[in-house]
């Protein structure tokens, strides 16, 4: 069995609950770090843990939150990032539901370190049951003294708020996030200034998600170095992974990145094989925004290597050849699925959840929507995939936000690997209609401009 920092407690009982949280182990980090260490102690032991954004970018958080301005007599904040949209990923939803007080600890640590004195916690819509998980957390940390007024006697004041979004997934970038936590519409703000500068309210602001802020717990725990010791090179410490598609046992997975990802797929203590006996054809590694690889580029490099589940191997070759860890989305794809229409499904979500701020994802993922249907149907021409390819890479790099570099991404991958497919939609029209009749619902005429 691997090492679990995350998850280890996480089927124990009652550990929703504060008592047993508590008789756990629970708070001797938040204890150990108001009590004993400076905020610069906090933030550099979080540094030396090479700890990395675990909500997709993974920048490293400890650098991040040396970034923050302290300007006198100006409020700090932390915002926690709940809104976990991305297609293929649950894991944090799985923490919040099952230890809440995890996070809750994690997230006093990190306001002290912060100096934020108001954290917030900006959660999905459709998480509406996990709000009162989360509620009653507060709740329990404020009744024993962790969050309120003067906690643990250090003269430090914390308060922790739960907001709801409406179900946007552009509030997933963390200043569309911040627009929305004011008010406002999720709209992605351009930068700089940055949240570090100029947040929430323009005041500094530090955005993490929720198995960052989490893994905050056994890095004051356990010490910045030892975390560092587990996992392999820059990635360090664990990774949790949400498991779905067409395997034997999906769900979240506490992994140490040392792993294969064939030893991921394939063994029992993890996804336990392709279900039903098929053969493994592709999988998205990190969640529906990054590439997708076909078997073999997945479980073996360009160069024949191994390739293993952490964020150096995974990004091996670039996205030629190598795709992403993301947000840890692990989608795997059998023999019998059909790449065209899964990057269709992936197109429409992205044209659908488009704030339409900046035009090349405005209009260019309506393009590939439309597009794809029609080469899906089986209505459409060999110059569809290359107007397709061409449209993926004007959108790329050319706006605010990385949503339109999540929409382009998958289409590039999938033609770039996968073209065959889509040309046999164009050459076997009537085969391709026989396949699809799952897609009558929208089968409404289209107009796509002619090459």
């Amino acid at each position: 069995m691997g090492v679990k920092l995350l998850l280890e407690k996480a089927h124990v009982q009652g550990i929703r609950s504060y008592e047993v949280y508590r008789r756990e182990g629970g708070y001797r980090g938040a204890e150990k770090a108001i009590k004993t260490m400076s905020t610069d102690d906090i933030v550099e032991e979080v540094k030396k843990s090479g700890l990395r954004g675990r909500g997709g970018a993974g920048f490293p958080a400890g650098m991040k939150w040396s970034f923050v301005a302290k300007p006198e007599g100006v409020p700090r904040h932390l915002v926690c990032n709940a809104d976990e949209s991305e297609p293929g990923t649950f894991k944090d939803r799985y923490l919040m539901e099952n230890i809440p007080h995890l996070l809750i600890e994690g997230l006093i640590i990190s306001s002290f370190a912060l100096g934020s004195n108001a954290t917030y916690i900006y959660i999905r819509g459709e998480y509406a049951w996990i709000v009162d998980i989360l509620e009653q957390a507060i709740g329990e940390a404020r009744a024993n003294g962790f969050l309120g007024k003067n906690i643990l006697g250090s003269g430090f004041d914390c308060e922790i708020y739960v907001q709801r979004g409406a179900g946007a997934y552009i509030c997933g970038e963390e200043t569309a996030l911040i627009e929305s936590l004011e008010g406002k519409r999720g709209n992605p703000r351009i930068k700089p200034p940055f949240p570090a500068i100029q947040g929430v309210w323009m005041r500094p602001t530090v955005v993490n998600n929720v198995e960052t802020l989490a893994s905050v717990v056994p890095i004051i725990n356990m010490g910045g170095d030892e975390y560092a010791k587990i996992g392999v090179g820059k990635s360090t410490g664990t990774k949790l992974i949400s498991a779905c598609g067409n395997i034997s046992k999906p769900g979240v997975y506490e992994i140490d990145m040392t792993i294969s990802v064939e030893e991921f797929i394939y063994s029992d203590e993890y996804c336990g094989g392709i279900a039903n006996g098929k053969r493994l054809k592709a999988c998205i590694p990190g969640g529906s925004s990054v590439p997708v690889l076909p078997a073999n580029l997945l479980l073996k490099t360009a160069k024949g290597e191994t390739r293993y589940m952490n964020y150096e191997s995974l990004s091996d070759g670039g996205f030629v050849t190598g795709t992403m860890m993301g947000s840890g989305g692990f989608i795997v794809l059998d023999e019998d699925q059909c790449i065209v229409k899964n990057t269709y499904t992936f197109a429409r979500f992205y044209r659908h959840e488009s704030c339409g701020q900046c035009s090349p994802c405005r209009e260019g993922t309506g393009w590939m929507e439309k597009l794809l249907l029609r080469l899906e149907k089986g209505q459409g021409k060999i110059s569809d995939i290359d107007l397709l390819w061409d449209i993926q890479r004007k959108i790329e790099g050319n706006t605010i936000c990385p949503l339109g570099d999540a929409a382009a991404w998958p289409v590039a991958a999938a033609i770039r690997h996968f073209r065959d497919e889509f040309e046999w939609h164009v050459t076997h029209p009537e085969e391709a209609q026989k396949r699809n009749f799952g897609l009558a619902h929208y089968a409404d005429p289209i107009h796509v401009p002619a090459v």
